[in-house]
Order: structure tokens, then sequence, then C-alpha cells
């Protein structure tokens, strides 16, 4: 009799083992997926943390004036080139999932092509800046990366993060996103 209440409460804790682990595995699986799909969020606002993270990837971010705002004229994006220091300016329409994409709907209205180069001003904030020749004529904007930013853009149901930033052409600041765009998270 023994023996057989012996298997019988062995079974059963292999049972509620077997069931602790499965749990354990979606839970786990879960923060995987969740991870994965906001992999290209910012860190911090730190100038190392903004340079890895813009040039990450295909390099492809945008210049908005909001994760959902709209323009007759588009907004501005820019793929940064980790090899070469340069940084190609495109006009698009809306946000792409990424610089593929973009050339595949034939999206880029090429701009031009400037240098780029992250500093640390004197408030420790990121400065990104600009420089160069645009269509013959001489080209300087600055980035100042103020804080992280994330939403949807609810035209493509895209998952959109990067920073809150104060743009500076010629003098003329404007607060601006300055962001990248993914697909939704999956489950």
């Amino acid at each position: 009799m023994k023996k057989k209440q012996t298997k019988a409460l062995l079974y059963s804790l292999v049972a509620v083992l077997a069931i602790f682990l499965a749990a354990c595995g979606k839970q786990s699986q879960s923060k995987s997926n969740e991870s994965a799909s906001f992999k290209n969020e910012p860190t911090t606002s730190k100038t190392s943390d903004v340079k890895s993270t813009v040039l990450k990837g295909d390099g492809f971010w945008y210049l908005a004036g909001s994760i959902n705002g709209k323009s007759n004229s588009g907004m501005e994006a820019i793929a940064f080139d980790s090899d070469t220091g340069k940084a190609t300016m495109y006009n698009v329409d809306k946000y792409y999932m990424s610089y593929g994409n973009a050339q595949k709907a034939n999206a880029l209205n090429k701009e031009g092509t400037v240098n780029y180069s992250f500093k640390q001003n004197s408030n420790n904030q990121t400065v990104i800046t600009l420089s160069g020749k645009m269509s013959g004529v001489p080209f300087d904007e600055t980035l100042t990366v103020k804080t992280k930013t994330r939403g949807k853009n609810k035209n493509k149901t895209l998952n959109i993060s990067g920073y809150k930033a104060v743009r500076d052409v010629d003098s003329d600041k404007t607060n601006i996103v300055f962001v990248r765009a993914y697909a939704p998270k999956t489950k």
C-alpha cells in the first residue's frame, strides 16, 4: 500500500513540475518576443547610446513634427552610413518600416548627402551635426537630443521609437521627433 502511495506522490510531483516548467517557458518566450520587437528602442540619451542606436541596423531615421503628424510636403528621412560617416537625406511621404521598404515603394526623394558627427554639448546633451552642401549650397543642421520617445503611428500601425529633439537650421529652432519605425509587436 505504501508503495502505491509513494508512486502516486511521485507522479503528482512530476506533473506539477512539468506544468511549472511549461509556464516558465511560455513567460520566457513572451518576454523574448517583446524584447525582439523593441530591439531598436533607445536605452538612454547619452551620446554613446544615441550614436550606437542611430547607426544600428540600416541607420534609417525620420525627422518629423510628431509620431502621428501629417505634412503636405512629407517629412525628412536620413540614412546614416556608419562606414563612410555620411548621411543621405531624403524627403518621404510617410513612415516606412525600413530603408528597403521605402526604396521598394519608390518613396525616397533624395535631397543630398552630408557629413555627420555625434558630440556632447556643455549641458551633457547629445548633438548630431549634419553639414556639407545640398544642391551646391552650404548646409548646416544640428539635432539636440532631449529625451526618449515612443508610440504607434496610427496611419501605418508601426511602432515608432527614438528621441524628442530640437532641430536647428540657420538659428531657426524647431521641436521635432527623431525616430525610426519598426513592425508592431507580435504575440
